[in-house]
């Protein structure tokens, strides 16, 4: 259930964040897979428009309930999304925290904004 949930939100904030012409792929992955304290992350290559989202899967969830752990899948997908639409911006290791901050911010509205329809 959670796999299908994942892409049908893909789906959907891949066209509302216009990025329609990138080939972008799901990888549900094990806590071990990622960095510590994330849920996921985004890999992308902008010659090809191809990128992978990796989110944590469902098996991987603790004690959520099964409406928290969606929801923490679909901040995830929008929050890759959102780096990937700022990527032709200039980055370094400096201005990365910034990044994440306005990214999170940038998301926690979007989703609100979804959830008031």
């Amino acid at each position: 259930m959670a796999e299908s949930y994942v892409r049908e939100r893909l789906a959907t904030w891949q066209q509302r964040l216009g990025l329609h012409d990138w080939k972008i792929s799901i990888v549900m992955s094990r806590r071990s897979d990622l960095k510590p304290k994330t849920l996921g992350n985004i890999r992308w290559d902008a010659d090809t428009k191809r990128a992978t989202i990796r989110v944590l899967a469902s098996g991987e969830y603790a004690k959520k309930q099964c409406g928290e752990m969606l929801d923490d899948m679909e901040f995830t997908i929008v929050h890759e999304l959102i780096h990937l639409e700022l990527s032709s911006l200039p980055r370094s290791e400096a201005s990365r925290r910034v990044e994440e901050h306005a990214v999170n911010n940038l998301t926690v509205a979007l989703l609100k904004l979804d959830r008031q329809k």
